[in-house]
């Protein structure tokens, strides 16, 4: 029997919970933790919208670590950033994890993101972290196209996505296809005006923000049009243009050298459908790794993004700020 476990269940962590459910390859028993009533309420209604595999063999939900009994092969964290350190002290300090998946944004701070790699360090847990578009076959097919280029530069732009929250993924995306983790950040492009998310306690910011190093760079645009526009990544090497566009599921493919234009079609894949992929790769497989981004090569992404969006919220406000304002 495998014991997993979920901590937060809010509107993320319930589609976890719901791909938790196709687990088919052992076994199981779910243990979900979510302090909040009325989260939890939702978790179980979403539970029990979907088929659940005959290998579910038991599913608790609980308000706090404490009652989470056993020790745990296959945990996620799907909590927002402002209690995700304070969550890891409280569950390795009431049980063993051996795989662990962080959502992101990781943490709110540098010190914070250190102070758990200092933590992580001194368990056996082997962590990950939540970055999906790495699962995506239209994106791993791409890093193989794009294995023996020199140079890429990643461009995305949209409306009214959320730089704040989601710049991670992309910075994760483009660290996944060019294979580059160092970065140096410009935030000069950012919109002045900061918002407030739609999340309660956490800020947005539009405008630009750009960063890379050497021959790969990366420019991320969200603009604040009422119109609807739909987010393009588009990735240009010395041999190859890319354009992606995930809410119709095509991608465009034209070599430079002879105009060659090929068009691949995907199907952008939802949370409630990956989760349990990550298990089986995780517990079922001899390497006992997953396609997710592993915590040091996250954390190394995360740290000049945090800082310097830290620092961009300081400038704006006349308040000193110590953690980040994002989840």
């Amino acid at each position: 029997m495998l014991n997993f476990l979920l901590i937060g269940a809010g509107q993320l962590g319930s589609r976890h919970l719901q791909a938790l459910a196709l687990s088919n390859f052992a076994d199981v028993s779910i243990q979900v933790v979510e302090p909040s009533p009325e989260a939890r309420k939702v978790a179980q209604e979403r539970w029990g919208q979907v088929a659940q595999s005959e290998y579910i063999k038991s599913i608790a939900f609980l308000a706090d670590i404490v009652e989470v009994r056993s020790a745990i092969d296959f945990c996620i964290v799907a909590t927002n950033a402002n209690c995700r350190l304070q969550v890891l002290k409280n569950l390795l300090g009431n049980t063993t994890v051996q795989k662990l998946v962080f959502e992101k944004v990781l943490f709110q701070s540098v010190e914070q993101l250190k102070e758990a790699t200092h933590l992580l360090s001194s368990v056996e847990t082997q962590v990950w972290v939540n970055c999906p578009r790495r699962m995506f076959p239209i994106y791993q097919e791409l890093k193989k196209r794009l294995a023996r280029e020199q140079s890429l530069s990643l461009r995305v732009k949209g409306n009214s996505w959320g730089l704040a929250c989601n710049a991670i993924h992309f910075i994760d995306l483009w660290a996944m296809l060019g294979g580059q983790v160092e970065y140096a950040l410009d935030m000069s492009g950012l919109d002045a005006v900061v918002v407030q998310s739609k999340r309660p306690g956490y800020k947005e910011v539009s405008g630009s923000l750009s960063g890379g190093a050497g021959k790969r760079s990366f420019l991320l645009t969200s603009t604040t049009h009422t119109e609807a526009v739909p987010l393009i990544i588009c990735i240009e090497t010395e041999h190859f243009s890319i354009a992606v566009n995930e809410s119709v599921g095509q991608c465009t493919v034209v070599t430079k050298e002879t105009g060659h234009k090929e068009m691949l079609e995907f199907s952008v894949l939802y949370q409630s459908q990956l989760s349990h992929q990550v298990a089986r790769q995780l517990l079922s497989n001899e390497q006992g790794d997953c396609e997710l981004t592993p915590f040091s090569e996250s954390a190394a992404l995360h740290e000049p993004f945090l800082r310097g969006l830290l620092e961009f919220f300081n400038r704006q406000g006349d308040y000193d700020l110590s953690l980040c304002p994002i989840t």
